[in-house]
């Protein structure tokens, strides 16, 4: 059999989550069209009869000023070295690819590189062409995949291009494994997702999950956790009038999580906690799970 690591990046909101979970046909990676989403290096395991895919999901690749950014762009960088191949996503209705080509530039790796043109659907064919020949002109021996991953469009064309570039040898996870992350991570993003989807841009940008406890009494969940805030004015949002706020998302998540995990969750509690600029205190970042290794 042949089996390998094949690392997916790009800049945020560019489809990389979106790939994880086709690849798969199974939500291991939350979604939103806003960006900064991914802040952790997510694996997903794609078995079939003749190979096996570790593909690995990473943050957004951008230079934000607080260590959580420094951290998460570390943590991509670090995911291209010593795999089998690196899927490079672009957005195609970007307007421009300066910042794109600056950050494949500063991505070192010996293995074996692919563009992904992801979002193809979404651009005129003449937008389409000139896209290439500027990643030609810049990367002429870098091949390109067209895709609309939302479509399922190029993820037959990324299998061919990558399967032969595994080696042949031993499964390196169990067939029946999909991803390496637990209950409570799972739990964690699916509740950061609910965030991203009912508050304003700015507030979850700067919240944190943390989960407590996950226990299981009769074949269901009980999930204890925290939501983290930098400012008091967050924590009234996110609690919203009356408690408003913080049960729809509570009600969204366990909806989410009950339907990944195909099985009930009779509680779910989320306290809301203020702790002041922790995207840029490490230890803070260490507690809510975004620590330096």
């Amino acid at each position: 059999m042949k089996v390998g690591v094949v690392a997916i990046l790009g800049r945020p909101n560019v489809g990389k989550s979106t790939l994880l979970n086709a690849m798969l046909s199974k939500k291991v990676s939350i979604v939103s069209p806003k960006a900064q989403t991914t802040r952790d290096a997510i694996m997903g395991v794609l078995t079939q009869r003749e190979f096996q895919i570790v593909f690995v999901d990473t943050p957004g690749i951008f230079y934000g000023r607080e260590k959580l950014y420094s951290v998460m762009k570390r943590t991509a960088f670090e995911s291209s070295r010593g795999v089998d191949a690196v899927l490079y996503l672009i957005d195609a209705s970007t307007k421009t690819l300066e910042e794109d080509i600056r950050i494949f530039g500063s991505i070192h790796t010996d293995s074996p590189c692919f563009f992904v043109l992801n979002k193809i659907d979404l651009i005129r064919p003449e937008r389409a062409m000139e896209i290439k020949e500027a990643l030609k002109q810049s990367y002429p021996d870098v091949p390109l995949i067209e895709a609309s991953l939302l479509e399922n469009f190029g993820i037959k064309e990324i299998k061919q291009a990558v399967v032969p570039l595994l080696e042949e040898g031993e499964l390196l996870y169990p067939e029946e494994m999909i991803t390496d992350k637990d209950d409570a991570y799972q739990a964690k993003e699916v509740i950061r997702e609910k965030l991203l989807h009912f508050l304003r841009e700015e507030v979850p940008h700067q919240a944190a999950v943390v989960i407590d406890r996950i226990s299981y009494k009769d074949d269901k969940a009980i999930i204890r956790g925290r939501i983290i805030v930098e400012k008091a004015a967050h924590k009234s949002i996110v609690i919203g009038k009356g408690g408003d706020m913080i049960k729809k998302i509570t009600m969204a998540s366990k909806k989410e999580l009950e339907r990944m995990w195909r099985i009930g969750i009779s509680s779910m509690l989320l306290n809301v906690e203020v702790h002041p600029n922790w995207r840029d205190d490490l230890s803070a970042l260490t507690e809510v799970g975004y620590g330096l290794d």
